[in-house]
């Protein structure tokens, strides 16, 4: 029976320093979820990916300040993940990810 988790959380800036050129955010793992935001500050949109092919036409779009989600139930596995990439459509434009990170349920045999 698990009781509860423990967790902890990652947090990043990422520069997308050229315009069109993919960076790689983070993996996120069974258990995990993510809150990505584009700064509020960029010229430009950002687009999020599952790949290092994600563009303006594959991506999903971030207008500048606008957040996207995401969440992997830890019965996908720690042993499994999906990549996350990001371009953004002008040079210099940032974004921002706050991870919650499971690290190990928490089980009756475990206490």
């Amino acid at each position: 029976m698990v009781q509860g988790s423990l967790k902890y959380f990652d947090h990043k800036k990422v520069d997308l320093t050229t315009a069109a050129t993919t960076y790689k955010i983070t993996e996120l793992k069974g258990g995990e979820s993510i809150t990505i935001k584009a700064a509020t500050d960029n010229s430009g949109y950002v687009y999020i990916g599952h790949n290092r092919d994600v563009s303006s036409s594959t991506g999903y779009e971030l207008d500048a300040g606008e957040t996207l989600t995401l969440m992997l139930p830890a019965t996908f596995g720690r042993e499994n993940y999906i990549e996350i990439w990001a371009t953004g459509s002008s040079s210099g434009d940032d974004v921002f990810y706050i991870k919650l990170i499971d690290l190990e349920p928490i089980t009756e045999a475990s206490t």
